[in-house]
């Protein structure tokens, strides 16, 4: 190799390595992620039938409260339901519950529980009150 072409390889050399080096000192903005709005509320609505159950899981993003609320349910307006928070069986197939009421609509929560991060469901059930369907809306507020 002549002296030119290993002066030709050395400052090709030079210049990738000093291509890498500077590559990361880009003045550029830094990307940040969203970052989640805590607590989070939602709305579970459907239809409950007479004997029948309704359930929903939902997961907790961090420690913190969640609370329950059946907002609605009837018509009529006065019915009595069942109202559970628990966490949900690994197969999918329903709702340990760790806690119940029995409760009609409210604009307060009916259950609130403090919750570590994870998943965790509700289930709204007839304990044998419904006489027809009834529509019901349920607010979960979490962390």
């Amino acid at each position: 190799m002549t002296p030119l072409v290993r002066l030709h390889v050395l400052f090709a050399i030079l210049l990738a390595a000093l291509t890498l080096a500077t590559a990361g000192c880009e003045d550029a903005a830094t990307a940040t992620s969203p970052t989640p709005t805590s607590p989070v509320t939602e709305t579970f609505s459907g239809q409950l039938v007479p004997g029948g159950s309704a359930a929903r899981a939902f997961t907790a993003a961090s420690s913190g409260t969640a609370s329950i609320t059946l907002a609605q349910i009837g018509p009529p307006a006065d019915l009595v339901v069942g109202l559970g928070i628990g966490i949900p069986q690994p197969n999918g197939a329903g709702c340990y519950l760790t806690q119940t009421v029995q409760t009609g609509a409210s604009a307060s929560p009916q259950i609130t529980v403090p919750v570590d991060a994870g998943s965790y469901c509700l289930r709204l059930h007839d304990p044998g009150t419904l006489a027809a369907q009834a529509a019901f809306s349920v607010t979960i507020v979490r962390p």
